[in-house]
């Protein structure tokens, strides 16, 4: 017990540490805090094995958060201890919580049994189902806040809004009108490949999820869209529980199936985006209903024909969400016209149910000969043909196991849908399928894998597998929900002990998963592009290369990525194998002391395949600079922390700090990475206000070097490249999204590495704003520190824009009391407010009129927050007929001095 409680106690104190290394080849490094709140967590978390104990559990459990120590022994550790340093290890507590919450599960449901959720759970479990999955929905959809849909989510709303306000398709003129400004910023161009024959453009995307969300869209607008999605959705998630009833008659089991599918970051995620998967999805799995309604008439005789009619209705549709969804309205409509024979009234079902999809396939056919010309889905796409055959390997095993994109990698539970797959095909089909028995035989095996292997070879055959910006794996999502099936009968018929707890603790990391990926940064971590490694991992470990030790795919590299997939599945199958072994053990009777033993071994099976991966991938299994930038964050921002060295252990002057550390990017591609031309030197994410000097370690002279914030062609400084090259100083007085470095060609040849080293780090109360910078511009007088997307910069100077605020954080070149800034108003007249502190001037100026005024700076500050607005504006290019500039712009302001 008090060695439980104690490493408890210390888990939870280096928790909320920070650990780094001071150099890439330096000693480890840490800033533990030691505040009154940091120390009554510690203080509860060595209390909670008590707790725990007392309440009659096992506090097994507890031993996992040895892995939260690991890093921090003060003695040479292996590289793969070092990930639980970083995020991840919220994961280890995840895991003690679940194992002790597990053994509190039989007295809880005894205790509910008379409530009137455990009511609802018992009478109307599909409604229960179905609630639930909309509350999960509804949720994500509020942390992820989708006020601006993106990436083709806005070309399916501008259909709707065509056929709304115009009644047909062509777009056009829509875009031209800029309908799309109520829910989209900026200018969206039309996607189109090929004009129709009369010339018009039509969407390249299929006009199907437009029709369906348009009434929605007339009432809600956006909003009103996404709510009607989540209410389909959480349809969707009842139907699932459903139809895992059905194929097993067992409530554990279809639960298992529901959570399987309905927690899975795809689904999640294809909720509420504007996307025609999700729907895809539940109108495919309606598809799957019919099997299992033929099979129950059957054996009941019904002989009703409007559920029929409905189905094929149904499958009518999915060929108009997209193109490739025509291969599951062909493969379910062939499986339910071979079931209906076994039916009573056979033709009359099958011809109820092939009325619509009749008529529906002679339109979709008609469509593309009345706008192109020719009856061909590809006919959108003009002459471009980027799908091919070439595709499907890589493709289908990406799609899978990607650490971005792949569906398994994202939910790892989802394995056991193809688990539940082979044991349905070892089931021997049985004479008396129907209601009574279900139909989870080999028939229904061979069904699903003749709907799920053609729709998974037919979207793996696109070049673009990955479905651009989207969340993971939005091809493959219109598949996930039949795999409730297959996965509720897996949980069924696992009957072994390792089985079973392997299956259960995969299902709680695919909801920690999914977890991360919507509370983190608004879900930025589900999107992901094809040239780094998942953002969810760079977050998990900062101090490692974790993404670089798991299997990621790169075209032209896919030998490399199947390797990858080869070593961590047979070190899951080696972990899963010592599972078993370890079941019949005496000492390991207790299912709890199991549970914990099985989460061990595969976490400890985890490190040994980053390992391997790492030493055949060339890497050392150290990425300094991420848990550097992380180390000096936490400096700016914990007033009470003590800094130490753990080898040899001491402590560290916190002040001192800052200047030991060095943070080194070589001048490398990233893995599968853009074109030389189109990649800076070095880029540091995140990096507090502070001052910074920027070294170059160089083969020669020559070329010039750039150091800005974020990607544009501005910058904080900009020098020609000497020999030695001289130290950059930099001075931010805000925090900065990224500082980055570029060259011309001539200097690209020559850097080698690219390091910074912080001189000074300014406490984060010292500064004149906690928001961060998204861009800077240096001018004469003074830098500007953009805040938001209210300013567009220029070289001399920059645009507020018209009806819109913009922050920005003014620094003088030396120090001063005040600062001037030129203004010049648009042609119209306006309103200027500018705003700083407890200052503020309203300025009502005249079209084209200049004003030069003081912003104050606050005595023992070197920059200024301010905020401009701007009630009125123009676009230059209604104004100017040579312009084609259509920014909507407000006033013109110099800052540093009066216009030459």
């Amino acid at each position: 017990m008090a060695a439980a409680v104690l490493l408890a106690a210390i888990a939870a104190w280096l928790s909320q540490a920070t650990l780094a290394v001071a150099a890439p080849d330096g000693p480890r490094i840490a800033l533990v805090p030691v505040s009154a709140a940091a120390l009554l967590i510690v203080v509860i978390a060595g209390a909670s094995p008590i707790a725990v104990h007392r309440a009659g559990l096992s506090i097994a459990p507890f031993w996992l958060l040895a892995f939260i120590v690991l890093p921090w022994l003060p003695l040479p550790v292996p590289s793969a201890f070092l990930v639980w340093s970083g995020a991840i290890r919220r994961l280890i507590w995840v895991a003690v919580a679940v194992l002790v919450a597990a053994q509190a599960m039989p007295r809880a449901r005894s205790l509910l049994r008379s409530t009137s959720i455990a009511s609802l759970f018992s009478a109307s479990p599909r409604l229960a189902a179905g609630v639930l999955a909309f509350v999960l929905f509804s949720w994500s959809a509020w942390e992820v806040s989708p006020s601006v849909p993106g990436g083709d989510e806005p070309h399916y709303l501008v259909i709707a809004q065509s056929l709304l306000l115009d009644g047909d398709l062509k777009i056009e003129n829509n875009h031209r009108r800029g309908d799309y400004q109520s829910y989209y910023a900026g200018p969206l161009p039309p996607h189109y490949i090929q004009r129709g024959r009369n010339g018009e453009i039509y969407s390249i995307h299929a006009p199907g999820l437009a029709a369906v969300v348009a009434p929605a869209f007339f009432v809600g607008g956006y909003r009103g869209v996404v709510l009607f999605l989540l209410v389909l959705a959480a349809c969707g998630g009842a139907l699932a529980w459903h139809l895992a009833w059905l194929a097993t008659r067992n409530a554990p089991a279809a639960w298992f199936g529901w959570a399987a599918v309905t927690v899975s970051a795809t689904t999640i995620f294809h909720s509420f985006t504007v996307y025609p998967d999700g729907l895809g999805g539940l109108v495919a799995l309606t598809g799957v209903w019919a099997l299992f309604r033929a099979a129950a008439e059957r054996t009941s005789g019904g002989t009703r024909l409007t559920p029929w009619l409905l189905h094929g209705a149904a499958l009518a549709l999915l060929p108009w969400l997209h193109s490739r969804f025509a291969v599951l309205a062909g493969t379910l409509g062939a499986l339910v016209l071979l079931r209906l024979p076994l039916t009573k009234s056979p033709a009359a079902k099958a011809a109820a149910f092939l009325s619509i999809p009749a008529v529906s396939a002679m339109c979709w056919v008609g469509y593309f000969i009345a706008i192109y010309g020719r009856p061909d889905p590809s006919a959108p796409y003009g002459t471009s043909r980027d799908f091919s055959l070439a595709f499907i390997p890589g493709g289908l095993a990406g799609l899978l196991f990607d650490q971005r994109f792949g569906l398994i990698a994202n939910a790892p539970v989802l394995i056991f849908g193809f688990v539940g797959l082979v044991m349905m095909m070892r089931q021997r089909s049985s004479s008396d399928v129907g209601a009574e028995a279900g139909v989870a035989d080999r028939r229904l095996a061979l069904e699903l894998l003749f709907v799920l292997v053609p729709y998974l070879l037919t979207a793996t055959s696109y070049a673009m597998w990955w479905a651009g910006w989207s969340a993971p794996a939005r091809f493959a999502n219109p598949a996930v929900l039949a795999l409730a099936i297959p996965c509720a009968v897996a949980w069924l018929r696992l009957r072994d002990r390792a089985a079973r707890t392997i299956a259960a603790l995969s299902l709680a990391l695919s909801a920690w998963l999914s977890f991360v990926l919507v509370s983190t940064d608004g879900g930025r971590l589900a999107y992901n592009t094809r040239e780094t490694t998942a953002l969810w991992l760079d977050w998990a470990s900062r101090l490692v290369p974790l993404g670089e030790g798991m299997p990621v795919w790169y075209r032209g590299r896919e030998a490399v990525f199947t390797r990858d997939v080869a070593l961590w599945s047979a070190g899951m199958l080696a972990a899963y194998a010592v599972a078993r072994a370890l079941a019949s053990s005496s000492i390991l009777r207790d299912r709890t002391r199991y549970a914990t033993a099985v989460a061990a071994m595969f976490m400890s099976s985890a490190m040994i395949a980053l390992s391997i991966v790492w030493v055949l991938r060339g890497i050392d299994g150290a990425s300094a600079a991420p848990a550097q930038l992380d180390f000096l964050r936490r400096v700016a921002v914990e007033p009470r922390a003590v800094a130490l060295q753990l080898l040899p252990p001491r402590v560290l002057d916190r002040q001192q700090v800052p200047g030991m550390i060095r943070i080194e990017s070589e001048n490398r591609l990233a893995s599968g990475g853009l074109g030389r031309n189109e990649q800076p030197l070095a880029t540091f994410p995140s990096v507090p206000a502070g001052t910074y000097r920027v070294f170059l370690r160089t083969r020669g002279p020559g070329g010039w070097v750039i150091v800005g914030v974020g990607q544009d062609q501005f910058a904080l400084r900009s020098t020609p490249l000497s020999f030695p090259p001289s130290a950059i100083d930099i001075d931010v007085p805000i925090d900065v999204r990224a500082l980055v470095v570029r060259a011309d060609e001539e200097a690209r040849r020559t850097v080698r590495t690219v390091v910074l080293e912080p001189v000074a780090i300014a406490n984060r109360s010292s500064t004149v704003t906690d928001r961060v910078a998204r861009r800077a511009v240096r001018y004469d007088g003074a830098t500007v520190f953009f805040l938001d997307e209210g300013a567009f910069p220029e070289p001399e100077a920059f645009w507020v824009g018209g009806a819109r605020d913009a922050s920005f954080v003014v620094q003088p070149a030396s120090p001063a009391s005040s600062i001037p800034v030129l203004l010049r108003n648009a042609p119209v007249e306006n309103l200027v407010t500018l705003t700083s502190g407890q200052w503020k001037e309203a300025l009502t100026m005249a079209p084209g009129e200049e004003r030069q005024i003081e912003i104050p700076i606050a005595p023992g500050r070197t920059a200024a927050l301010v905020t401009a607005a701007s009630r009125s504006g123009f676009r230059p290019s209604e104004t100017q007929p040579q312009s084609r500039d259509n920014r909507f712009l407000g006033v013109w302001l110099k800052v540093g001095g009066r216009d030459r």
